[in-house]
């Protein structure tokens, strides 16, 4: 099996109202084309170049995973016409640095985990 980045812009609102069950359709959809998520994590929030189907914001959601090669034009396709997902972009990883990829989005999720669990500091 190949690794693959995929970066995918969700519609900032619904995000916004259920961001487990936006994120979660991400990884069902790389699971029913026979993938294996191995790092998904929020990237960031920004306001796009230009509108892309009427959306002027969007919530960047990087994925690594694992899938045999005849299941990515599937789930492009599939990317295509889901209504929570306005863009993606998914490449190949070369396998000399895709463990060093992994290991740095998990080391940078488990860090916005940390951030936003940490207490707050208390006031002088």
């Amino acid at each position: 099996m190949v690794v693959y980045e995929g970066m995918f812009i969700l519609d900032p609102t619904k995000y916004a109202r259920d961001p487990q069950a936006i994120t979660q359709q991400v990884a069902d959809l790389i699971s029913q084309h026979g993938g294996t998520v191995l790092a998904a994590r929020l990237w960031d929030e920004r306001k796009l170049a230009y509108p892309i189907k009427g959306h002027k914001k969007g919530v960047y959601w990087l994925t690594y995973f694992k899938m045999p090669g005849g299941g990515v034009a599937p789930l492009e396709r599939q990317c295509e016409i889901n209504d929570e997902i306005i863009r993606k972009l998914i490449l190949k990883v070369d396998p000399r640095i895709a463990d060093a990829l992994v290991q740095h989005a998990l080391a940078g999720s488990e860090a916005a985990q940390k951030r936003t669990t940490a207490p707050a500091p208390a006031a002088s």
